[in-house]
């Protein structure tokens, strides 16, 4: 009976007002926030996709097709002594294939860091491509010797350098995914920290609503008992 006399007094009736359009612009508030939360993570997944898991893709694909051309030269060179169709045509598909691999690589968003040890690493690929061709120049006119000599002395060198770039490409895609990775973490846990808020928000409505109907049940009950009394 206090409880209803208390919100019937219109001060208190202003208080109350006050109180739930307050929690009522929190709630709002609260959800607005969770929201960017919500797009942020989305983001962050999408991204460590696009642009850390597909080059990390492309780079483990381009050292793979890099150790083919290396293969199929040195079985060239120590194995058969002349160029083959087979190994030729090995060549030619995995030199195509790290062609499209990098374009891929290229369309995805990546650091300074990133972008100089691609560069680096295209370099050492030109450079390798140019012994290669001179190799199996060397190979079509049967000097055995010379495409030898070039692939120990420049070749082996300029392949040992190109790899080492896909190494260090590949250890700062891991890099950056563990800081994406934290970065989603932070967001989580923001948009749980919101999730209870909104919680204890909802809590505090259904016990207001339960004293504003326990109110007017009184002081309904209240005007029937004083009218039957008249």
């Amino acid at each position: 009976m206090e409880i209803s006399k208390w919100i019937v007094s219109t001060r208190n009736k202003l208080k109350l007002a006050f109180a739930l359009t307050g929690a009522v612009t929190l709630l709002l508030l609260a959800k607005w926030v969770e929201q960017g939360e919500v797009e942020r993570m989305d983001k962050s997944f999408l991204s460590i996709y696009a642009d850390r898991l597909v080059p990390a893709t492309a780079i483990f694909d381009i050292r793979e097709n890099m150790h083919r051309k290396q293969v199929a030269l040195e079985g060239m060179l120590y194995t058969k002594g002349h160029i083959d169709l087979l190994s030729a045509t090995t060549l030619a598909t995995c030199n195509t294939a790290i062609d499209g691999l990098l374009a891929d690589y290229k369309k995805t968003y990546f650091l300074k860091k990133e972008a100089d040890y691609l560069e680096a690493f295209e370099t050492g690929l030109l450079a390798y491509n140019q012994r290669e061709k001179l190799i199996l120049n060397h190979l079509v006119h049967g000097d055995i010797c010379s495409a030898t000599q070039t692939y120990e002395r420049e070749a082996v060198r300029h392949f040992a350098e190109t790899t080492q770039k896909l190494t260090e490409l590949n250890h700062i895609q891991s890099e950056i995914g563990k800081e994406m990775l934290a970065g989603s973490q932070k967001s989580m846990a923001s948009f749980l920290l919101l999730s209870r808020l909104e919680l204890g928000l909802i809590v505090l409505f259904s016990v207001l609503a339960h004293i504003l109907i326990y109110a007017s049940r009184a002081v309904i009950q209240r005007k029937i008992e004083t009218f039957n009394m008249n």
